[in-house]
């Protein structure tokens, strides 16, 4: 899978767990501030990410920034399906996030890459309690470009712990995701 590079989306090293957390960590101070170096949810954040992409062997991993957001963290992989797609696979997809995604899941939408490549677009709010009546955690948005020649998919997972400036964060992953090209 070849990407374009987006101003704004920084990607670090997925040599090791170690290297992974290390750069995750230096890049959101960086992007927060100096005085966020006290908070220690950003390494917890960093290793958690880390350990997320290691063992599901992302080929991506960064760190999105906009100055009107706090910066979020953007894991990507390609994954092989155990059968080729057929020409209904993304609208297949959309309609299983839709019906099994569970309440966190706010939209599920459907788009094309430059190159026509359709993307599976899902936006999560993750909401604290047994009743999701909680403050929010934060959000997480999933985009999955199918290569429809072939039984491959690019997965795209952003993360934002607190989503301020989420629409900004949201913006920046879909300018790289429409660049995917297999």
């Amino acid at each position: 899978m070849k990407l374009a590079a987006v101003k704004g989306i920084t990607p670090v090293s997925t040599e090791s767990v170690v290297d992974t957390e290390r750069e995750l960590v230096k890049l959101i101070i960086e992007a927060r501030g100096p005085e966020s170096a006290h908070d220690p949810g950003i390494a917890l954040a960093a290793r958690d990410a880390a350990e997320l992409a290691h063992d599901n062997g992302a080929g991506l991993v960064a760190v999105v920034e906009h100055p009107s957001a706090d910066p979020g963290v953007l894991i990507g992989m390609v994954v092989t399906a155990d059968a080729p797609f057929g020409p209904d696979a993304a609208d297949e997809l959309r309609r299983y996030l839709e019906d099994a995604g569970g309440p966190d899941i706010r939209e599920v939408t459907e788009a094309r890459t430059e190159r026509g490549y359709p993307v599976v677009i899902a936006e999560r709010v993750l909401v604290d309690g047994p009743l999701r009546t909680g403050p929010p955690t934060g959000c997480q948005l999933q985009a999955v470009v199918l290569d429809p020649h072939s039984h491959t998919m690019a997965v795209f997972t952003l993360h934002s712990s607190t989503g301020r400036g989420w629409l900004e964060l949201a913006t920046l992953l879909g300018q790289l995701v429409s660049t995917v090209d297999f």
